[in-house]
């Protein structure tokens, strides 16, 4: 082989690496989109993981991939009182935003226009958020409370604890240690679970007409006293 045709062939490698990183590169950047929150939101966890904020400044900008994300966040600022004549600080407590990615490049979530202590304190008895793409679109969001969120995650956990099959051991046919486990599991997430809340929950996401059924339920139990 000729010193032309090593040299031919080295860059031909060179070349065909170079075009497959940038593939890789530019397939990569087409399937992520770029999040960021404004300053008066300050962001806690993004789909279940903790998000490090340094002490001196704090990251605003995040890659996210298509699909599904929950975010956990609440707002902060600073006001002028003017009746004290004194800057107060106003931050909510922690809140759960929910939304889709799917072809966007771009997105911006931010609050409405605050621009005054009253509009502050306004906001963080009813949050309301807005989250637009980089061609100044709405992107449908949900938000609930924090407290929400984590019972529907326990509620969740529990009833698929629950649905799950037994596994049955073909030596003996007993229950599996591991079976066992998740009903000791699921046993004590119960006894130790408050009521009040689960049955808000569920009264949450009942129709109308299991409402009623309820009421009547209630009603009857009453009336046996």
């Amino acid at each position: 082989m000729t010193t032309q045709s090593t040299f031919f062939n080295n860059s031909l490698v060179k070349y065909i690496g170079a075009s497959i990183f940038l593939c890789s590169f530019v397939t990569f950047n087409a399937s992520a989109a770029q999040l960021t929150i404004t300053d008066n939101l300050v962001i806690r966890d993004i789909d279940e993981k903790s998000v490090e904020q340094g002490f001196l400044s704090k990251s605003q900008v995040f890659q996210l991939s298509q699909g599904r994300h929950v975010l956990v966040l609440k707002y902060k600022d600073v006001f002028e009182d003017v009746e004290f004549g004194e800057e107060r600080l106003v931050k909510s407590d922690y809140f759960v935003v929910k939304f889709s990615i799917e072809n966007q490049q771009k997105l911006l979530l931010s609050t409405s226009h605050i621009n005054d202590l009253a509009a502050a304190e306004r906001f963080i008895k009813s949050p309301e958020l807005n989250l637009s793409d980089e061609g100044k679109q709405e992107v449908v969001l949900n938000l609930e409370t924090l407290s929400d969120y984590e019972l529907a995650k326990q509620v969740t956990k529990v009833v698929t604890t629950l649905s799950a099959p037994a596994v049955i051991s073909q030596s003996n046919d007993k229950i599996t240690n591991e079976t066992k486990k998740d009903q000791a599991f699921s046993a004590q997430v119960i006894n130790n679970v408050d009521t009040v809340p689960m049955l808000k929950y569920w009264w949450q996401k009942a129709s109308e007409n299991e409402k009623e059924s309820f009421l009547n339920f209630i009603n009857k139990k009453k009336e046996q006293k």
